[in-house]
């Protein structure tokens, strides 16, 4: 290979490396917009409530250093789309106010974090959020409070800004976080013991209903031979 072609290699490396490195600077204020799919998942037989606060509605993540690639990330709706799916997806769910309720669930975001190309010298975005859920039951006794944390990463190559990358590496951080919701949350003690006491009573119920109508069916047939 030639020198002549060994420096244009190397000048398409260097123009990469400056064009991903500017990139990364470009964001400043960035607004999430969801792109997180319906779980595939079995609904258990609990009726719940989700809970969130002020504080949860309200969050923006704000950058205190300057000179970081992003001052300010907004993802307060796509976290509330992947918990209404999720949860939506898990059980039945109703109005706080619903007297059916047997229990509500509060998640709580407690941290963020994010490193930009320039920062790592990877051609990445990443994206790391960490939540507490709470659940407590219709008398707001604990029930569960576990910590899930969500990582999302993004290549530069596939976008077109670093805006983009780092909504995008924001979203995969938000399914991180549903996945690991969609399988622990059947997993929960309370929850085995809430979702095992409703099968029950709901078979208990059917044998009632059954009977019942085993019942009916026998009368009408007394009346006809009669």
């Amino acid at each position: 290979m030639s020198d002549k072609h060994h420096s244009r290699l190397n000048s398409m490396r260097y123009l990469l490396m400056l064009l991903a490195l500017l990139l990364s600077g470009c964001a400043s204020n960035v607004v999430v917009k969801s792109n997180i799919p319906t779980p595939l998942i079995e609904r258990l037989p609990i009726v719940g409530a989700i809970r969130y606060t002020d504080d949860f509605e309200n969050y923006r993540y704000t950058e205190t250093e300057k000179k970081r690639a992003l001052q300010t990330l907004d993802f307060t709706d796509a976290q509330r789309v992947m918990f209404n799916q999720i949860f939506g997806s898990l059980m039945t769910v109703v109005p706080l106010d619903s007297p059916d309720r047997q229990l509500v669930i509060e998640p709580e975001i407690l941290d963020m974090q994010y490193t930009a190309p320039r920062e790592t010298k990877l051609n990445q975005y990443e994206i790391w959020i960490k939540y507490r859920i709470k659940l407590v039951d219709a008398d707001e006794q604990k029930i569960a409070d576990w910590i899930i944390k969500g990582y999302g990463k993004t290549p530069t190559a596939m976008l077109g800004s670093s805006g983009a990358g780092f909504s995008s590496a924001a979203n995969i951080a938000l399914r991180d976080v549903g996945a690991q919701l969609s399988i622990g949350f059947a997993r929960q003690a309370r929850i085995r013991a809430l979702v095992k006491r409703n099968a029950e009573s709901s078979s208990s119920i059917e044998l009632a209903t059954q009977s019942q109508a085993e019942l009916n069916t026998k009368a009408q047939d007394e009346e006809v031979e009669e």
